[in-house]
């Protein structure tokens, strides 16, 4: 007896763990590059980088032991959770740098460090948290929605409540140890300079017309419901695997 299979769906979830590694070296590349144009330190993105793939580690972890597969969908729920688990590391290492260009005191490193995390590391913590929570309501559906849809709620919520843990234990002590040789003053960086310069104008020009900004906010709500009108749906959206299935069918009177 030889047996040969029809139809092989191994390397479908091949190429998303693919496609899922290639997020990750995007993600990180990303991050590195936003930290050295704005930071000008090229050490700082490290603090970043480094904690991606410890956040997706636990989110596999806890994968395994609850027994959810690598599927299409729990790895897109890990490739959702990477783009909000970077922002709360950037914020802790901006708010080291500012801490260590305008101390004047002889406060040591760890000490500004220290500082710095403990000053954003409980709103950073509590951000990520709500966000974890509020994929809550998806582990209420239940039937076909429910088994699609589950596995990128757990996945997405392992990944980031690794991510809210890891802000307020593995950053800090991340960031003692990279976060350091020459600080550049915010000021002196020509970008953030011409940055600011924007930002302060269109903020003066918000405050002055008010009222004008938030009729014509609120115009712009109302006018998307007629393009919402005009959307279909569908239960699933075409998906190409890159394989030929055939499935003959016959008459039922053959």
């Amino acid at each position: 007896v030889k047996i040969l299979p029809a139809y092989d769906r191994s390397t479908l979830i091949e190429r998303g763990v693919t496609a899922l590694s290639g997020k990750l070296l995007e993600e990180s590349l990303f991050v590195a590059v936003i930290c050295i144009i704005f930071l000008l330190h090229f050490r700082s993105a490290l603090v970043a980088i480094l904690m991606l793939p410890v956040g997706i580690l636990i989110a596999f972890v806890v994968m395994s032991f609850i027994g959810v597969s690598a599927n299409i969908m729990s790895l897109g729920g890990i490739a959702i959770a990477i783009g909000a688990m970077i922002p709360g590391a950037v914020v802790m290492i901006e708010n080291a740098h500012k801490h260590l260009e305008v101390s004047s005191t002889g406060a040591t490193s760890l000490d500004l460090i220290g500082n710095a995390s403990k000053e954003v590391g409980h709103a950073l913590f509590h951000s990520l948290l709500i966000i974890t929570l509020s994929f809550l309501p998806i582990f209420a559906l239940e039937a076909q929605e429910g088994r699609l849809f589950r596995p990128l709620a757990y996945t997405k919520t392992f990944a980031m409540a690794g991510a809210a843990l890891l802000q307020i234990t593995l950053v800090p002590v991340l960031m003692y140890y990279l976060v350091r040789g020459k600080i550049i003053p915010e000021t002196k960086n020509p970008l953030n300079r011409f940055i600011n310069n924007i930002y302060h104008r269109v903020v003066v020009f918000v405050l002055r017309f008010k009222k004008t900004v938030l009729v014509t906010s609120l115009a712009a709500l109302v006018l998307t419901i007629l393009p919402y009108k005009q959307i279909g749906s569908e239960f699933m959206p075409p998906l190409n695997e890159g394989t030929i299935l055939a499935m003959p069918s016959v008459f039922p009177g053959v």
